[in-house]
């Protein structure tokens, strides 16, 4: 039983701090695409983060894929980083960090409902009260209005959302045969490589890739909080699940919604609504109902 309990006490630390990362990571985002388009922001932070990966893993040795498991973790790249946070990005070019931060935390949501709907079983009543609550919550964010607040960008980063699910469901087989920071690494060196033609498009068309307040503090962000704060993420979640289950790391990982809000407030100035603080309370309310059952996929 000590063991145990020493083991969880050393896998929270770095989960709490990757939790952090991650509700930074929108903030920076945010602030990048004032001088960084869209396309171009997320090269360059799955270029940073892919880098700083692929040096760890390489410096530690890992065995080459098969082929079916290239396969497999080409599609888990497209899922996330690729679609994920490129959706988010092209959603966070409309609405606030602290209104994406809320809706990119739906990701448990729909998480549980994709579980229940491939292990077929329902889910259980905890969890159908968290997802109503999280919904009504998404629904109250944009105040009262006839469209329930899902503008463009709502609807971008609730897609973001799901592809992150549908990419944690993949993560869920690949970490069975594979080390996890391998399964990473290359994830989002399929994600970089998924990427690269929309930038080559962008430069091709000769649509603009920065705008005319461009300076070196978006460079900065987009590199060092964006992608090497995501790349660091990461790596402290593989050192973190090998010392809680997955599912748990998924309940702690749940307060990410916060620490987004929290970074809007601080570095963006943004402000919060009534409606957007009882949507903040509906949605995170609903995701801490879920239990370590209803997140095991």
């Amino acid at each position: 039983m000590t063991t145990v309990f020493t083991r969880r006490q050393t896998g929270l630390p770095p989960l709490l701090i990757a939790a952090v990362l991650w509700g930074v990571w929108t903030t920076g985002q945010k602030y990048a695409l004032a001088g960084l388009s869209v396309v171009s922001l997320l090269a360059l932070i799955l270029a940073a983060s892919t880098a700083l990966l692929w040096t760890i893993l390489l410096a530690r040795g890992h065995r080459r894929p098969t082929g079916e498991q290239l396969r497999l973790l080409a599609l888990l790249g497209l899922f996330e980083p690729m679609l994920g946070y490129g959706a988010i990005g092209l959603g966070l070019a409309y609405i606030d960090a602290t209104e994406a931060a809320l809706l990119d935390g739906t990701e448990a949501v729909f998480i549980v409902a994709l579980a229940a709907f491939l292990n077929r079983r329902m889910p259980t009543g905890r969890a159908v009260t968290g997802v109503v609550l999280a919904a009504a919550g998404v629904a109250v964010l944009g105040g009262p209005r006839a469209d329930l607040g899902l503008s463009a960008g709502s609807l971008l980063v609730l897609a973001g959302s799901l592809a992150a699910a549908v990419a944690t469901m993949i993560a869920g087989r690949a970490v069975l045969v594979m080390d996890p920071l391998a399964v990473t690494a290359y994830q989002f060196a399929f994600g970089l490589l998924f990427t690269l033609p929309l930038l080559a498009w962008q430069w091709g068309a000769g649509a603009d890739a920065l705008t005319g307040s461009v300076h070196p503090g978006h460079w900065l962000v987009a590199a060092v909080v964006c992608g090497f704060g995501l790349g660091v993420a990461y790596l402290l979640y593989n050192h973190a699940i090998t010392r809680l289950s997955v599912s748990a790391a998924g309940i702690v990982l749940n307060i990410i919604p916060v620490f987004g809000v929290a970074a809007a407030i601080v570095f963006l100035k943004e402000s919060v609504t009534v409606w957007q603080f009882i949507g903040a309370a509906l949605i995170i309310g609903g995701i801490f109902l879920f239990t370590e059952d209803d997140l095991d996929e």
